[in-house]
């Protein structure tokens, strides 16, 4: 379903992911913008992507930025030192550059935990809409007279493999509702834009935007609706026991017994 808007990460929520006290953060995946605000909380980040030019981009926009270092790198092969963050900010899937080889899961969990100080974690978090409100019931229910698919959604989860990974054994999770607004003209495109609409005779899509009106007019105090998402926050703990080559320290200095 188009959106009139991409939500964005609140500022709360963001605290809750990365925690209150100025950290050093592995950002993955991250965008310049969530880079920024990072920083902005009193973060040092450590940016890593598997696409170059993303990581030129970063680095073009942090020029001089002593608390921002870029590193090109595939989370199944960060070429990082051990227990490098307190913790890993995922910004979605975890994936390779375009046209490149499939992640390994597996390894890129173990990757991740190595790069973790002890105590630390993986945060990510997924925004799905949330089919709950009355109201969005009822244009679901109008969408799909005409396909069937309409407004399916987002169930999946898409950090499952690293939830269920034995390298983060603890999973805090914590919710935040978000409200996008959304305009008459909005509803209206998000209606004519579905597959099948365009087959449709003129009378029937007269038909369709004048059922997507009256459900803006019951529902709309004001001259626009909020859309409604929930955005799925989770913070894995990581276990160091886990990793094939465990690390310790000793007397101040890393060990990494081989």
């Amino acid at each position: 379903m188009p959106s009139p808007t991409r939500p964005s990460l609140p500022s709360a929520a963001l605290s809750w992911l990365v925690g209150d006290e100025p950290v050093r953060i592995l950002a993955l995946g991250c965008s310049p913008g969530m880079i920024g605000r990072l920083t902005a909380l009193g973060h040092s980040v450590l940016a890593v992507d598997a696409n170059p030019a993303r990581v030129a981009r970063i680095a073009s926009a942090f020029r001089g930025h002593e608390h921002v270092t870029t590193v090109v790198g595939r989370p199944d092969e960060l070429p990082l030192q051990p227990c490098v963050a307190q913790v890993v900010l995922l910004q979605g899937r975890l994936h390779p550059q375009p046209s490149g080889q499939p992640i390994r899961q597996h390894a890129a969990h173990g990757q991740l935990s190595r790069c973790l100080q002890s105590g630390g974690w993986v945060a990510g978090w997924q925004i799905v809409r949330d089919d709950t409100v009355p109201w969005v019931r009822r244009l679901i229910t109008l969408m799909r007279r005409t396909d069937p698919e309409a407004m399916s959604g987002e169930t999946t989860d898409e950090h499952a493999d690293l939830l269920a990974s034995k390298y983060f054994p603890r999973i805090e999770r914590r919710d935040f509702r978000l409200w996008v607004p959304i305009t008459r003209a909005n509803l209206v495109e998000m209606v004519t834009s579905q597959i099948g609409v365009s087959r449709m005779d003129e009378r029937s899509r007269r038909q369709l935007v004048e059922d997507a009106n009256e459900i803006f007019d019951a529902a709309a105090r004001i001259s626009e609706l909020r859309l409604p998402y929930q955005l799925r926050c989770w913070r894995a703990h990581v276990d160091h026991h886990e990793l094939t080559q465990p690390i310790s320290f000793s007397d101040g200095s890393l060990v990494i017994p081989i």
